[in-house]
């Protein structure tokens, strides 16, 4: 990753001389980091600062060299691809002194080993009864996950059921703009659980990826944090274990503490709670009653609250404001549909976990049709997959693409002949820029280029007149329409990467 700049370097995460650190060499990192993030701040918006920075650690500053801990590799590579020009205009305003060098150190390990010290043994206890014997909870389902030890009456331990789906795992999720935000955010939780953003609270729409990234953080914090208990539910199952355990109480008057005591003294034992598909607490007055207390120990014990909800807070609907307004303490993110390269990236995927070739115009041919749900585009792929196993010889063509997508979204109509709406469409959508803006008179460099790819496929892939495509870009001549097709032609013999985005939209076009 040292590509990104000169200025920048990575050097491994050495332990041995992390715990040896003198006192005043830690002490100028702090001061000059803080330094560092101060003239940052002049360049950047306090919200990236809070949100990409906050997580970052000096280590040392020696011989105009300052050290920085980064949580890992993919979050170097976020800080880096975003804010490269920034932080080598921090670095050339010569804080460092001269020829000053910015050293990332990069650890799979926590950089928040004294709050895991700090932590370490103290949850045992609190699911312990007056009796010295465990709370027996009946969980829903799950597989048996690594995490917190809890003592039984015969002395043996037990793995505590975290409930998440070990296939929910941050290498498996694939990230891209629609959730780039929403996953930084994430990361920065697993490596210091209660004390960044909490709250976290996430939403989209169905099929997004929002229980994947939510299981993810948990699986990060027990690899980083294996004693923690954490626990993942849905809502709907969430409220039928808080009612499930009040009609019990009613019906059975045990001795000692109640169901719904033993329900509640569990979910404040957590040290993470994650709560599914929020927006069904609606119109459950009693529940969300529970949800509020427990929210309230968890937030004071510095405990962390993940939440995901299939609409954004302003759109809930019967649920009291009180616990609206916690949802709102900590931050607030959201997981857009992924765009056209990030569904390919996705289908992709899924082919290549099954170790299966496929043409790429099938890949094009899905990414295309399928736009607003990953868990469709799953469900194209496994269609495709098992259409081919039964009927083709394991073969998977264009045609058990188009049978798959038949019964999934239903007939999709292919234009005979490619016009110039859907160019301009399929050009806006790949380079993610709006379509009035393409026909628009802006010149900024993205527009500019979006017009030019258009206009110069509008040429290649169309009968149209050079005249009649300059009328439909808002009354441009022929010469300026000449002028952009031999532009991008040029640029795409010698342009790798632009020749990749022509002969991607190309491969869009081909489909439709």
């Amino acid at each position: 990753m040292a590509e990104y700049s000169t200025n920048l370097s990575i050097i491994p995460y050495d332990s041995e001389k992390a715990n040896i650190e003198p006192a005043k060499e830690l002490l100028d990192a702090e001061s000059v980091w803080k330094k560092f993030l101060e003239l940052l701040s002049q360049k950047l918006k306090e919200s990236e600062i809070k949100t990409w920075f906050s997580v970052i650690t000096p280590k040392s500053y020696i011989n105009n060299t300052l050290t920085i801990a980064v949580p890992s590799n993919d979050y170097y590579g976020m800080i880096v691809k975003r804010f490269n020009k920034q932080i080598n205009g921090v670095i050339e305003s010569g804080l460092l002194g001269e020829n000053g060098k910015l050293n990332y150190e990069i650890s799979q390990k926590s950089l928040f080993d004294e709050v895991q010290e700090e932590e370490k043994n103290t949850n045992q206890s609190e699911t312990v009864n007056s009796n010295n014997s465990v709370i027996n909870f009946d969980y829903p389902y799950g597989n048996k996950s690594q995490g917190a030890e809890v003592i039984s009456d015969n002395t043996e331990t037990k793995p505590f059921d975290s409930n998440l789906n070990p296939k929910h795992q941050f290498d498996t999720f694939i990230k891209g703009e629609s959730n780039e935000f929403a996953v930084a955010a994430a990361y920065a939780i697993a490596n210091n659980p209660g004390k960044s953003y909490n709250p976290y609270f996430v939403y989209g729409g169905v099929g997004l990826g929002k229980t994947h990234l939510i299981q993810a953080i948990g699986h990060e914090i027990l690899k980083k944090y294996p004693e923690k208990k954490i626990y993942y539910t849905t809502t709907p199952d969430f409220t039928t274990q808080f009612t499930t355990h009040i009609a019990q109480d009613r019906i059975e008057f045990s001795k000692g503490k109640t169901g719904i005591k033993k329900l509640d003294e569990f979910f404040k034992s957590l040290d993470v709670l994650i709560l599914d598909d929020v927006q069904n607490l609606g119109g459950k007055s009693a529940t969300q009653d529970f949800m509020y207390q427990i929210f309230n120990t968890l937030y004071n014990n510095k405990k962390h609250i993940i939440f995901s909800c299939d609409k954004p807070l302003s759109e809930l609907k019967d649920i009291e404001e009180r616990l609206v307004s916690r949802f709102k303490w900590g931050i607030t993110v959201d997981i857009q549909p992924p765009s056209w390269e990030m569904r390919v990236a996705i289908i992709q995927k899924k082919y290549n976990d099954f170790n299966i070739q496929v043409p790429e115009e099938v890949i094009h041919y899905i990414a295309t049709n399928v736009k607003d749900s990953i868990r469709t585009l799953e469900g194209c792929v496994a269609g495709t997959i098992s259409e081919s196993t039964l009927v083709y010889d394991g073969e998977i063509n264009m045609k058990i693409a188009e049978n798959v997508i038949k019964r999934v979204i239903g007939n999709v109509k292919k234009a005979k002949i490619i016009s110039l709406e859907n160019i301009i469409f399929t050009v806006a959508d790949y380079l993610r820029v709006s379509e009035n803006s393409i026909l628009s008179k802006k010149r900024t460099k993205e527009i500019a280029f979006a017009r030019q790819v258009a206009m110069y496929l509008a040429k290649e892939m169309t009968s149209m007149t050079l005249q009649s495509i300059g009328l439909y870009f808002g009354g441009k001549d022929h010469a300026t329409v000449l002028y952009a097709h031999n532009l991008i032609r040029n640029l795409i013999k010698k342009d790798k990467e632009a020749a990749n985005v022509v002969h991607d939209i190309k491969g869009i076009l081909s489909t439709l």
